[in-house]
């Protein structure tokens, strides 16, 4: 052992590369903008909005009709997570972004483009959206809503 350890030490050390310099910090001043500011939770989006140079000849929406609960959120933002039925009648339960389960049932209203349910089956549930057509008029497009992961806690 002793041995070893005079062979050790009579070895010539291997030279240790120096560390990189480091640059000195510089704190970047935040500038408040005309963006939204990302200390604050975004809002939800906002519907379309009437066209001010409505026709009177084509295809318009209600808007004195009440808004539903999930007219406050995006299609994109809502997902299902699974469905009820009593005596044939089916509901979707809905998960909204702040973590809400909603029941929708035929008929009923949901995202920001007048989303009306018009079916719900187990797996998905399919709506009927009316959106301007850049024109002052309106027009309407069919669109679903799948069932969302399985295994994910409502």
């Amino acid at each position: 052992m002793d041995e070893y350890v005079k062979q050790t030490k009579a070895r010539k050390p291997v030279p240790i590369e120096s560390l990189p310099e480091i640059k000195p910090f510089s704190p970047m001043v935040y500038q408040r903008s005309d963006q939204r500011s990302p200390f604050i939770a975004p809002q939800p989006e906002t519907s379309s909005r009437l066209d001010a140079k409505a026709k009177p000849d084509c295809a318009q929406i209600v808007a004195n009709r009440e808004k539903e609960v999930l007219e406050r959120y995006s299609l994109a933002s809502l997902s299902m997570k699974g469905s009820i039925g009593k005596q044939g009648q089916l509901w979707a339960l809905i998960k909204t972004p702040d973590g809400q389960a909603v029941r929708v049932g035929l008929n009923q209203h949901m995202g920001l483009d007048q989303g009306r349910v018009i079916k719900i089956t187990n797996t998905h549930v399919d709506l009927m959206e009316t959106v301007p057509d850049g024109k002052g008029c309106w027009v309407t497009r069919e669109t679903q809503l799948a069932m969302a992961n399985l295994d994910a806690k409502l």
